[in-house]
């Protein structure tokens, strides 16, 4: 069976609705780890992986909220992975929520459905 990963923010009612999606498919039999990227942010590799996976653009990884402007990059920056990596390397925060990867694919869980989709697949 596939490994997979959950990228997780606590704090996010998506991701908390992701989790227990997850845990869900966990007693089936699913290996699934739970990386909560706040307090374990990703280091450069992971964030390539996440980056050539993902389904849609690599912009799609970075939240376009308050927190982009602080690190002085506007969305229209966010043009190449090598962009994108920097400002997800600097600001982890900044980090769509939540991704499930399994390492050769990415979603981003809004709507969580993708989740139980890509587990489904």
């Amino acid at each position: 069976m596939s490994k997979f990963w959950l990228f997780h923010n606590p704090r996010c009612s998506k991701s908390r609705a992701a989790l227990e999606m997850v845990e869900s498919h966990q007693s089936r039999g699913y290996d699934i780890e739970v990386v909560r990227y706040l307090d374990n942010p990703p280091d450069a590799d992971t964030v390539r992986m996440l980056i050539t996976t993902i389904d849609g653009t690599p912009a799609d990884l970075v939240r376009l909220d308050d927190g982009l402007s602080a690190t002085g990059i506007t969305a229209e920056q966010l043009v190449d992975p090598e962009s994108v990596a920097k400002v997800l390397l600097a600001a982890p925060e900044l980090l769509q929520r939540p991704l499930l990867s399994d390492g050769t694919r990415t979603v981003i869980g809004r709507p969580t459905e993708r989740i139980s989709e890509m587990l489904n697949g």
